[in-house]
């Protein structure tokens, strides 16, 4: 029990020195992040092209150990759709306990009738706490009628380490909804490997109001203590709702609550909005 307390003491004081608090807190924004929806078999892509854009802002309550403060993101992401592929750029600004740190990404969906992929590269500077360099790969593919099975990969760079993790599972769509569940491993360079689980669904309650719940339980979810993974148990809950003010425009509202032991909490609200012109 010394020794515990000794190791989450000089953690805390690690995390406190070098700012890094934010631990592996983008794990939860990857394990939040809406998933595509296939091209239906009747359906034509556009010849069309069209410009999108969406805003996103979290602002976060946090409790790492006896040391209470707030985190905030704010993500702008700008991108243009052409048939079945769908490319972005994306710029956002990360502050934990008051010091920033900034990334970006170029991206891109290419979506099919029966499956769909995803890749992403993406940087950051003036990083004390966030990676230096990321990349994902996802792809999914459909087993029978709205069932798909699903996998990705994810790749971080750190000054300290870096993470890979990889992520299989299922997706069943139905109407205007999804539920979807992965079964993740992430291995730490050096500090072995940990294991989580994500369920996650969206729900079309009306023409114009969607909900979307989910949750992941596991370890090092956060990893914000240097500890070994059996004792960084903890479990994100998440919720929001969608609404589709016109054609043109989505506002989003939702909440999330994260804990992982030893002791963190990270309580969230965000907002977004989505335009396409």
């Amino acid at each position: 029990m010394k020794k515990r307390a000794a190791l989450i003491l000089a953690a805390s004081l690690f995390a406190f020195a070098e700012c890094l608090a934010a631990g592996e807190s983008q794990t939860e924004q990857l394990l939040r992040q809406p998933i595509p929806r296939p091209q239906a078999a009747e359906e034509q892509p556009s010849e069309q092209g069209q410009f999108f854009y969406d805003s996103y802002f979290e602002p976060s309550k946090v409790v790492q150990g006896s040391r209470p403060g707030r985190w905030r993101e704010v993500t702008n992401r700008i991108g243009y759709k052409y048939r079945n592929i769908q490319g972005y750029l994306t710029v956002s600004q990360w502050q934990r306990f008051s010091v920033d740190n900034y990334t970006a990404h170029f991206g891109a969906y290419l979506i099919f009738p029966d499956s769909y992929a995803h890749a992403e590269a993406g940087w950051g500077w003036d990083v004390t706490y966030m990676y230096r360099f990321q990349s994902i790969i996802e792809y999914a593919h459909r087993i029978h009628k709205g069932l798909y099975w699903q996998v990705g990969y994810n790749f971080r760079n750190y000054a300290t380490n870096d993470t890979y993790m990889v992520y299989p599972g299922l997706i069943y769509y139905f109407g205007n909804h999804y539920i979807s569940m992965d079964y993740g491993m992430t291995l730490t360079e050096r500090r072995g490997v940990a294991n989580f689980g994500t369920v996650k669904g969206s729900f079309a309650l009306t023409d114009r109001l969607s909900l979307s719940l989910g949750m992941a339980a596991g370890r090092r979810l956060y990893d914000i203590f240097v500890l070994p993974a059996y004792d960084q148990f903890g479990y994100i809950v998440f919720s929001g709702l969608n609404y589709d003010v016109c054609s043109w425009l989505t506002a989003r509202v939702g909440y999330s609550y994260g804990t992982e032991n030893p002791d963190f909490i990270k309580r969230s609200f965000n907002t977004s909005i989505s335009l396409k012109f």
